[in-house]
């Protein structure tokens, strides 16, 4: 009787064994299902690009659609901004002063030169934004409308309008809307724009895309000779070293 309940003893703790086994087993079968490749991963660009943003991802897009110049950036991230020949992202904003601007109120009556700088904390973009004001008669005369866009607050925004004596229009994109719609938001410092520059013509058509993430910038000697072929005056000669 003693030898028959050993072997049962036995017999259980063998299946016992054996299930645990098999657990084990099942559980590495798993693991290793949904564990990417090494190879994979350096082989398909997306998953090295692709930024912790919620929504659709920009690595989603054909590589080919991005700016050639402007294709990734240290942080893995993308600037898309939106090229030449396309129509600009229609909008509605409220200028630093309180007032409301649309697209739609510059079609058929004003180019526009859409200038989006990081903040009033930046120095060099105090230095763009100084020499546009300086020039502002001469964008006048290409029927030119100047926006400054930045995720500035109100304040910060008035700050700089003051600072710099700006008489055209400042755009404190608080909620990064516009940044992020015209393709310049900078994901690792929290969407502010990269430095960039978009010329809209009077049909809403981008006629200069300019985004850079090394610091460059536009200035007056570059942007009114673009303006000058797209109104057939001509440009001030204007040189800045």
């Amino acid at each position: 009787m003693l030898n028959s309940r050993g072997s049962i003893m036995k017999i259980q703790a063998s299946l016992w064994i054996v299930t645990a086994v098999l657990v084990l087993a099942a559980g590495l079968v798993y693991a290793l299902s949904i564990t990417p490749s090494p190879s994979l991963a350096v082989n398909n660009p997306t998953l090295l690009n692709e930024p912790a943003t919620s929504g659709p991802a920009l690595a989603e897009k054909p590589l080919e659609s991005l700016s050639p110049v402007l294709t990734q950036t240290d942080a893995f991230e993308f600037l898309d901004p939106v090229p030449v020949g396309k129509k600009a992202p229609d909008f509605t904003a409220k200028t630093a002063d309180g007032k409301m601007i649309r697209l739609a109120d510059f079609k058929n009556k004003k180019n526009l030169v859409l200038v989006f700088y990081q903040g009033s904390f930046c120095s060099v973009c105090a230095q763009q934004l100084a020499n546009l004001q300086e020039n502002r008669t001469h964008f006048n005369a290409q029927d030119a409308e100047i926006i400054a866009v930045s995720a500035d607050d109100t304040a910060h925004s008035l700050n700089s309008v003051g600072e710099l004596g700006l008489s055209f229009k400042v755009v404190p994109d608080f909620e990064k809307k516009l940044i992020k719609s015209f393709g310049v938001a900078n994901i690792s410092k929290k969407n502010i724009a990269w430095p960039s520059l978009f010329v809209v013509d009077k049909k809403g058509m981008v006629r200069l895309s300019f985004a850079n993430r090394d610091g460059q910038r536009l200035h007056s000697q570059d942007i009114l000779p673009i303006l000058a072929r797209i109104t057939g005056k001509p440009a001030p000669h204007l040189n800045y070293e």
